[in-house]
């Protein structure tokens, strides 16, 4: 991935529990593990753990180079003990707290680009820097396989599937236009 630079832009590519599908209302069944890029840093992205109720467990992570510049790979490792987050393979961070428990339904992988409304989160909303955009250049799925994998750690995860964006596969993906208070 390459994110889009800018003040007051964010991208992101997340796990999202689609509850609103599954007939359910409201921020209790909410459940997000998220990658997100604040277009104002070019030295840090952020990483966030949302669960219901409990809104969410963000940290800003540094990096060695800008993620606007230039493709890296990005990975979430999700298990039922813990969440780890990773840039080029390197380990960024790693979280065992209560909040990865809560984490026990399926969730959706989604990708997108934004402007919100909390600018001292992204910064001034610059109108100038448009057009911007966010590149994704493939996405690879692995199923947790515990005791019987060949990636991750621990070798706790097996291969399924991988998508090249070659086309858009409406097997794999659904396009959506989604709004809510907190874009602007």
């Amino acid at each position: 991935m390459r994110s889009a630079a800018g003040s007051g832009v964010l991208s992101s590519f997340f796990t999202y529990r689609d509850f609103w599908s599954e007939g359910l209302n409201g921020s209790q069944h909410w459940n997000e593990i998220d990658w997100e890029w604040l277009g104002n840093h070019d030295d840090k992205i952020q990483t966030n753990l949302i669960i219901q109720n409990t809104w969410d467990l963000p940290e800003l992570v540094d990096t060695n180079s800008d993620p606007h510049q230039d493709f890296h790979n990005y990975a979430i490792e999700w298990t039922p003990d813990h969440v780890a987050f990773f840039i080029d393979d390197e380990l960024v961070r790693q979280d065992y707290s209560d909040y990865v428990s809560t984490h026990n339904t399926g969730q959706k992988i989604m990708m997108n680009i934004w402007q919100p409304i909390w600018e001292n989160w992204v910064g001034e909303f610059d109108e100038s820097i448009l057009p911007v955009y966010a590149y994704y250049d493939w996405v690879k799925y692995y199923s947790y396989t515990p005791g019987e994998g060949t990636y991750g750690s621990f070798n706790n995860f097996s291969f399924a599937w991988e998508d090249n964006f070659d086309f858009f596969n409406n097997q794999i993906w659904q396009k959506a236009t989604h709004s809510w208070s907190a874009n602007n």
